[in-house]
């Protein structure tokens, strides 16, 4: 998937508006497991083609008056709507703005035609920067809980799902292009300005954007639910259940790369009949809910790395490692490498590439990771690829500086092989 560098002409924009949305993704979001994850610099030129075709781009003007309230006007100065405060544009497509109201200060989103996509009734609306495909709204209820839900671009509800129940509506679809002359009966119609506030207690951040599809996936906790709670799962903007709510954690491990989406999934399962003693289980699954590599203890699972060959393709390539028993770790080999004892490369397709009998560790400076076999230490590229096979008694990686100890004797790193 080529990448494409944000164009200038929408750098004052972004510069706005990202910082609006980390704000509000940071009011959202408190849990690791619910961590916002940026997707900037990973959109495919599809992407900007379709917001460089959109007609109701912000050719409008946002006018600040005296009072520091804003209105959003048309090309002949006609005023669109009023009363606005705290108003940003977001990629040129989208305004997200404050509003008095007989509740206080509410948020909302506009396009460019004025038209009301999230109705002003939220204390906080998180979107995904450089993508703003999605809105996750949030209010503060009297206790101090928060309520959120999902409404799509097009200004319909994607979570709680509300369904029409007398008939099917036509909605429209854009093609990716901003074309919207395509039409499919759904059942998923109801707009978010015609039954605001459907929220549920959950915890809700967005977890991929599919730019093949042009599609959004999102981890939501239903906190209020008492057959799911504290259980995580992946809902696509169809509304779609793609990964069952089921499990305690779900971390995207590759997320926004233009690919199939994977991530590490961790479950609870019972030792015992009476479900006193638990055990934690870790598995690789991907955004279809296969798995790839399967539920065990003591394991952790990460990226190790996603490059793209000479030809285009791509290969995706995972780490997984064998923790101490008991251990429960997650995370990055770098801070959880004393719980490791050994680990594996692995492919998208679950196929063994590499075994170590010790963690496989990156060394600070250099594109070179150590693996041990048969009691020696060797070096592989970030391909997976065998640099120096297993001959060293040990190793010292002291960053600028990398030696390895064979009969004895250590010697620099570099005068072995080429350190980049």
């Amino acid at each position: 998937m080529i990448k494409k560098t944000i164009k200038a002409a929408y750098t004052n924009f972004l510069s706005s508006s990202m910082f609006f949305s980390a704000v509000a993704a940071a009011t959202l979001m408190t849990t690791s497991a619910q961590a916002t994850i940026n997707c900037a610099g990973y959109l495919p030129n599809s992407y900007f083609e379709r917001i460089e075709n959109n007609n109701e781009r912000f050719a409008d003007k946002l006018v600040t008056l005296e009072d520091n309230s804003q209105q959003l006007q048309d090309l002949n100065g006609n005023i669109l709507l009023a009363g606005l405060t705290d108003a940003y544009a977001l990629m040129n497509k989208y305004l997200i703005a404050s509003k008095d109201t007989a509740k206080g200060k509410k948020t909302g989103v506009v396009n460019a035609a004025g038209e009301i996509i999230v109705p002003f009734a939220y204390d906080a609306i998180a979107t995904e920067p450089d993508i703003y495909t999605s809105f996750i709204v949030n209010v503060t209820m009297p206790d101090g809980a928060t309520n959120q839900g999902i409404i799509d671009r097009d200004g319909y509800w994607v979570y709680p799902a509300i369904k029409n129940n007398e008939r099917q509506q036509q909605r429209r679809i854009d093609n990716g292009y901003g074309d919207y002359s395509d039409t499919r009966p759904t059942q998923r119609c109801v707009k978010a300005v015609d039954a605001p506030l459907n929220l549920t207690a959950a915890a809700i951040s967005h977890a991929h954007y599919d730019s093949d599809d042009d599609r959004d996936y999102f981890l939501i906790n239903a906190l209020g639910d008492a057959s799911t709670i504290g259980k995580i799962g992946l809902l696509n903007d169809q509304g779609k259940w793609v990964i069952a709510q089921q499990y305690e954690d779900l971390q995207p491990l590759n997320a926004c790369a233009g690919q199939l989406l994977y991530l590490q999934a961790v479950s609870t399962s019972s030792l015992s009949l009476d479900k006193v003693e638990t055990q934690q289980q870790t598995a690789l699954l991907d955004q279809n809910a296969n798995i790839i590599i399967p539920f065990a203890p003591n394991q952790n699972i990460e990226l190790f790395n996603n490059w793209v060959s000479n030809n285009g393709d791509h290969s995706l390539l995972f780490l997984s490692s064998t923790l101490i028993k008991g251990s429960i770790a997650t995370g990055l080999t770098q801070d959880i490498e004393d719980n490791i004892v050994s680990a594996q490369i692995i492919d998208s397709k679950g196929k063994l590439i590499l075994a170590s009998e010790a963690a496989i560790v990156k060394l600070l400076y250099h594109q070179f990771y150590a693996y041990k076999r048969d009691g020696k230490f060797g070096f592989i590229d970030d391909q997976a690829n065998i640099v120096l096979e297993p001959q060293f008694d040990s190793y010292r990686d002291e960053g600028d500086k990398v030696w390895v100890e064979k009969s004895g004797e250590m010697v620099r790193l570099n005068t072995l092989i080429e350190l980049d």
